[in-house]
Order: C-alpha cells, then sequence, then structure tokens
C-alpha cells in the first residue's frame, strides 16, 4: 500500500494525523442539539397549546378556577425549561461548531497529504464558518472530502459505502426551506413551528449522514497508514 507510507521514515510530510477524536465530538454534539431542538419545539407547542386554552376557559366556577391555577404554573415551568433547554442547545451548538471547523481543517490537512482538494483547510474553515451560506457550503465540501477519500480506499481494494448524492439533495431543500419559514415569520404560528421543527431535524438528520462516512473514511485511512508506518 505505498499510496499511505511515508516517502522515508524521517519525514512526517507525509504522515496523517488521527481526527477520530474530533470527528467523534463533532457527531455528538450535533446529535445532542438535534434531539434540544426537538425538547425545545415540543415544550414551545405545549405553552401555546395551555396559553390558548387559558386564554378561552372559563374560570367561573370553583373546579376550572383550580384547573386554571394549575396550568398558569405549568406554563411557568414548561417556560423555564424552554429557556434552559435553548441556553443548552446554544452551547451544543457553540461546542459543535468548534470540533465541526477543527475536524474539518484536520480532515483537509491530512487529506493533502495523499491527494488533492478542491477547497484548502484554511479557505474550507473560513467558509464553513459563514453565518448560514457556510452550511451550504460546508456540505459540498464533506462531499469533495467523501469522495477523494473513497477513491484512496478504492485503489486499496477497501470496501465502504459510499456518501449518497440524494442526501445532499435533502439536505439543500430542508436548508431552504427552514429558510424561507425563519424569513418569511411564520414559525410563530403552529404549522410554522412544525414546519421549522421539521426542517431542522431534516437538516441535522441529512449532515449526520454524510458527515458520518467523511469521518470513518478518514479513520480507515489513518488507520491504515499507521500500520504501514508500525510494520
Amino acid at each position: 500500500m505505498p499510496l499511505l507510507q511515508p516517502k522515508h521514515k524521517s519525514s512526517d510530510s507525509r504522515r496523517l494525523e488521527d481526527n477520530s477524536r474530533r470527528g467523534a465530538r463533532t457527531m455528538f454534539f450535533l446529535k445532542l442539539w438535534l434531539i434540544l431542538i426537538v425538547v425545545c419545539m415540543v415544550l414551545c407547542i405545549i405553552t401555546m397549546e395551555i396559553a390558548g386554552y387559558m386564554e378561552n376557559a372559563d374560570g367561573n366556577d370553583a373546579d376550572s378556577a383550580r384547573f386554571l391555577y394549575y396550568l398558569y404554573y405549568l406554563t411557568i415551568v414548561n417556560i423555564v425549561l424552554t429557556i434552559g433547554s435553548s441556553i443548552a442547545g446554544f452551547v451544543s451548538f457553540f461546542l459543535f461548531s468548534v470540533y465541526w471547523t477543527s475536524w474539518l481543517d484536520k480532515a483537509l490537512t491530512n487529506l493533502r497529504c495523499l491527494t488533492k482538494t478542491f477547497f484548502s483547510p484554511s479557505v474550507a474553515t473560513v467558509c464553513a464558518a459563514i453565518p448560514d451560506i457556510g452550511y451550504l457550503i460546508g456540505i459540498f465540501i464533506l462531499w469533495d472530502i467523501a469522495r477523494r477519500q473513497q477513491k484512496l480506499l478504492d485503489v486499496l481494494g477497501i470496501q465502504y459505502t459510499p456518501v449518497a448524492r440524494r442526501d445532499l439533495v435533502l439536505f439543500v431543500i430542508f436548508l431552504l426551506l427552514a429558510n424561507i419559514v425563519a424569513y418569511e415569520g411564520v414559525v410563530a404560528t403552529r404549522p410554522g413551528c412544525f414546519a421549522a421543527c421539521a426542517s431542522l431535524i431534516g437538516i441535522v438528520v441529512t449532515w449526520l449522514r454524510v458527515l458520518h462516512p467523511c469521518v470513518e473514511q478518514g479513520n480507515t485511512l489513518y488507520q491504515l497508514q499507521q500500520e504501514i508506518i508500525n510494520h
């Protein structure tokens, strides 16, 4: 497997660095963010439902007044939980962004030890950090990484399930839907809240479906080179 072997033992110019921990943490915080998105959306919907019921309810009799009293405190609890899950979601998304850019930089640096890439590590990191449009650029950077890593594995005779183009198309569709919902201001309505939740879940799930093979392919290439160097 000369493709992965350094030019000589004292040279690190073609040695890959272990990127598995960054990749694992990137996917972990992305999954955590997805869970918190769902929790926050559910709590928001419950709060809106309770508020609507309280607005239209008749509290003249004692039983209704007592029930509205409990609903009032339930609303407060839901609001507190919503704020807490929103803060936790922001923190998890921040940590994801840190590990995502770190993994991306190292993945391209490793890949450039073995082959060419369309984006340089520095350019890719800057592009991926651009708000909103950076996610769209990032998915195509992942596609470039996956395609080139797959070619290296194919040359070595290693079969690996490639990234599906369908996931790329779905990611773009969900990203456009999320932007339409956000900019049109319909997220404050019940259908808009469901649409926002569905689009965000679609974005994260398709992103994971593209990111996971990229991480695994990179880890495989690193392990193969380590075996060659050790032997």
